[in-house]
C-alpha cells in the first residue's frame, strides 16, 4: 500500500503541475488521463491535500467535456450498482447537499412514477457540503421514525433493487453504492467550494433496469443542460431528463413553466417547456412554503400523500407527468398528470412511498 500510495502520489504530482498552473498555464487533461486521476482519488493513491488541490484546480480552470466524462467513468468503474430485476428503472439525482430555500419532493415523485408503472429510485446522502442543507435522507428517516435500510453496502442496494421492483420505489444511499465516493467527503467539506463532484455524483445510475435505464436529474446555471446531457451520451446512457428547477432539483414549477432538457432512446437532444396552464392550472402567485425544516416538509409530504390539493400536489404530480411522458409510460402530459393525481388521491402513491421506508 505504501508503494501504491507513493506511485499515485508522483503520478499525480506531475498531473497537478499541469492542471494546477493558472488560468492561463493550466492544459486540460484527456477523458483518459482524467479518469486516471479522479480514479488515483477514489483509491487514495493520491494524499488528501493533492486530492483538495486537484479538486479545486479543476473548478477554477473549468472542467472540460472530456474530463468530466473521464471523471464519470472513474466514478461509475469504482460504484456498487446493481441490475434491478425490472425491465426499466428512472434514477432521481438531486443535489446531494441538499436544500434549504424552498420544499423539494423527488421522493413523492418516485412513489407516483411507480405506482404508475415506471419503479424510480432516489439516491443521495445523509450530509454533503457545501450547503449542508435538508436532505432526503434525513427526511425519509424522519418520516419513517426509524433508520432505514443504509450501512450494509452491496447488501443494501441489492434489497433496494428488490424493492424499487416489488414496490415501485427505493431509496439507496452513497455510503452503500459508492462508499469510495462518500470516503472523500471530509476533503470536501475541507476545500468548502462544490467541486466537479456536484455534479457529476447526481448522475451515477446506482440500480438499472434490465433493458432500460433514465437518468432524471436538474440543473440551474445556463449550458449546464447542454454539458450535462453531452456528458451522459458520451457514457452510454440512452435515456435522459432534465429539470431546471429550483437549488438544482427536478421538482416543476407549480406556477409557471419549467424547461426541460434530454433526449430519448440515444435521439436528438431536446428542450421544452411544460406549464401547468396547459392542465388548466393557474395560481395567481408563487407558493408561500415558509421556513424549511426536517418538520415543516414531512408534514408536506404527508398531505400530498393523502391527496390533499395545493402547489406542493401540483409539482409533484407535474414532475411526475414529465417523467411518465419521457420514459413513454404515458403518451401526453395531460394523460401524465391524470395518472399522477389518481395515483395520489387513490393512495397508491402512498403505498408504494413504503419501499422507501423498509428497516
Amino acid at each position: 500500500m505504501a508503494s501504491q500510495l507513493m506511485s499515485g502520489w508522483e503520478e499525480m504530482r506531475d498531473i497537478l503541475k499541469r492542471v494546477a498552473i493558472g488560468p492561463a498555464g493550466s492544459k486540460n487533461l484527456t477523458e483518459e488521463e482524467a479518469c486516471r486521476a479522479m480514479g488515483l482519488c477514489l483509491d487514495r493513491h493520491a494524499s488528501d491535500i493533492q486530492i483538495a488541490v486537484f479538486l479545486i484546480a479543476q473548478r477554477l480552470k473549468r472542467e472540460t467535456d472530456a474530463e468530466n466524462v473521464g471523471f464519470l467513468k472513474a466514478l461509475l468503474e469504482r460504484s456498487q450498482g446493481t441490475v434491478a430485476p425490472c425491465e426499466s428503472v428512472a434514477n432521481l439525482g438531486d443535489p446531494y447537499d441538499g436544500f434549504n430555500r424552498v420544499p423539494h419532493f423527488a421522493p413523492l415523485v418516485a412513489a407516483v412514477t411507480g405506482a404508475c408503472g415506471l419503479p424510480t429510485v432516489v439516491h443521495g446522502c445523509s450530509d454533503m457540503p457545501p450547503k449542508h442543507g435538508v436532505s432526503h435522507r434525513h427526511l425519509l428517516e424522519a418520516y419513517a421514525g426509524h433508520s432505514i435500510d443504509i450501512g450494509s453496502g452491496a447488501a443494501s442496494v441489492e434489497r433496494a433493487a428488490q424493492r424499487a421492483a416489488s414496490r415501485g420505489a427505493a431509496y439507496v444511499d452513497m455510503e452503500d453504492f459508492h462508499p469510495k465516493l462518500w470516503a472523500l467527503t471530509s476533503i470536501r467539506r475541507e476545500i468548502a467550494k462544490r467541486p466537479a463532484l456536484s455534479t457529476l455524483e447526481k448522475l451515477i445510475v446506482p440500480i438499472r433496469g434490465r433493458s432500460q435505464s433514465h437518468v432524471v436529474s436538474g440543473w440551474v446555471h445556463k449550458g449546464y443542460e447542454r454539458q450535462i446531457t453531452e456528458i451522459l451520451r458520451l457514457c452510454g446512457w440512452s435515456s435522459v431528463l432534465l429539470f431546471k428547477g429550483r437549488e438544482g432539483h427536478i421538482d416543476a414549477f407549480a406556477h409557471r413553466p419549467t424547461t426541460l432538457c434530454g433526449y430519448q432512446a440515444n435521439g436528438p437532444t431536446y428542450k421544452k417547456d411544460i406549464s401547468p396552464a396547459d392542465l388548466g392550472i393557474n395560481l395567481p402567485h408563487p407558493p408561500e412554503w415558509g421556513a424549511v425544516s426536517v418538520q415543516s416538509v414531512c408534514e408536506l409530504w404527508k398531505q400530498v400523500l393523502e391527496g390533499q390539493e395545493g402547489p406542493a400536489g401540483i409539482s409533484t404530480a407535474l414532475t411526475a407527468a414529465a417523467i411518465l411522458t419521457h420514459a413513454e409510460v404515458c403518451a401526453s402530459l395531460e394523460e401524465g398528470y391524470g395518472q399522477a393525481l389518481e395515483a395520489l388521491s387513490s393512495g397508491r402513491a402512498k403505498q408504494a412511498f413504503e419501499g422507501f421506508l423498509a428497516n
